[in-house]
């Protein structure tokens, strides 16, 4: 089969949360590590000229379905890029909306797999088939965690999220900061930031807050501006920036996920809040302290695994590369 893409992108992308535009990065990356160049690749956004823009690949408007058939239609593969896309925790358009664009690509003969995933919550026996189903259709699945791993049972690989592979940058630390996250769910947020601005080691330390998405941003501010939590500075992660918006920090203390990877890849200890499984999962698996039972950070117990680990998620990444475009 010979078509003009030979990789069509699709996840949470265009949609503001800088978790998801880095898994975009990082699937990129990795499908150039595969010999691709840009011009090979595609996606679907929601904001069609900043994923242009930031990833310099072309962007087709994830909620027009026209759209989504023309890019199918021209793709060799459809790749589900990483990050917890099949959960019914946000309402039941996330499940049904991914198993849509997998059976459209399907029928327009594209080849499908799956790379870092993370499966669930899956509350609804209707979602739980929607996502099983998907990942049927997948040449290839990797995912990120022991529950998705147990949940697809047969066919997938366990590896780690794709984000773990971006480079690095610089590695030295250059000041005594506390970089803090909370993200809003559902009042979590604001018991977790009173246990965190009562901890007496953060006094005379700079706290650094990091928004991983506007809604961070806006919430931090407002537990400021309650006095719920202290903040000097206040920055807003993103791909061209994410290796300086850490560089302050010696320890940390946060909700998101990749908040989590990029304190691991920078070897800041951290505690993490474990609003959801995955982040819970990622606590288990590399040795960080969870809240509430660690309020002080440690160092990563495991971190010494870490090239181990990158290196084994590229190979897995390639090997489903090869599965996926195979005559």
């Amino acid at each position: 089969m010979s078509r003009r893409w030979k990789v069509l992108l699709c996840g949470y992308y265009g949609m503001g949360n800088a978790g998801d535009e880095f898994l975009a990065s990082a699937s990129i990356a990795l499908l150039e590590r595969c010999g691709l160049k840009r011009d090979e690749i595609v996606m679907l956004s929601g904001d069609t000229a900043e994923s242009e823009r930031v990833h310099g690949v072309r962007a087709f408007d994830r909620w027009n379905w026209r759209e989504i058939v023309i890019a199918a239609k021209n793709s060799e593969t459809l790749l589900l890029g990483g990050g917890g896309i099949f959960q019914d925790s946000s309402g039941l358009l996330s499940p049904w909306y991914y198993w849509g664009v997998m059976r459209i690509a399907s029928l327009c003969g594209c080849r499908l797999w799956a790379a870092g995933q993370s499966v669930g919550p899956l509350r609804s026996p209707v979602s739980r088939a929607l996502a099983r189903n998907a990942f049927s259709l997948c040449s290839a699945v990797t995912v990120r965690d022991e529950r998705s791993h147990e949940f697809l049972k047969r066919g997938a690989l366990l590896a780690d999220d794709l984000v773990l592979t971006l480079p690095c940058g610089a590695s030295e630390r250059k000041g005594n900061g506390v970089l803090v996250n909370f993200r809003p769910c559902g009042g979590l947020e604001r018991k977790a930031a009173q246990d965190f601005s009562a901890l007496e080691w953060t006094r005379g330390r700079s706290i650094i807050g990091v928004a991983m998405s506007d809604e961070d941003a806006r919430l931090m501010e407002t537990l400021q501006r309650e006095k719920i939590i202290r903040l000097d500075d206040l920055r807003l992660c993103t791909v061209e920036n994410w290796s300086e918006t850490f560089s302050d920090g010696e320890y940390a203390w946060g909700m998101r996920l990749h908040f989590g990877v990029f304190c691991l890849k920078r070897g800041i200890p951290c505690t993490l809040v474990p609003y959801d499984p995955k982040v819970s999962d990622f606590a288990v698996r590399w040795g960080a302290k969870q809240w509430p039972d660690c309020s002080r950070p440690e160092e990563w117990s495991l971190a010494d695994e870490l090239d181990v680990a990158i290196s084994t998620t590229i190979t897995a990444f390639a090997d489903s590369f090869r599965n996926a475009v195979r005559p």
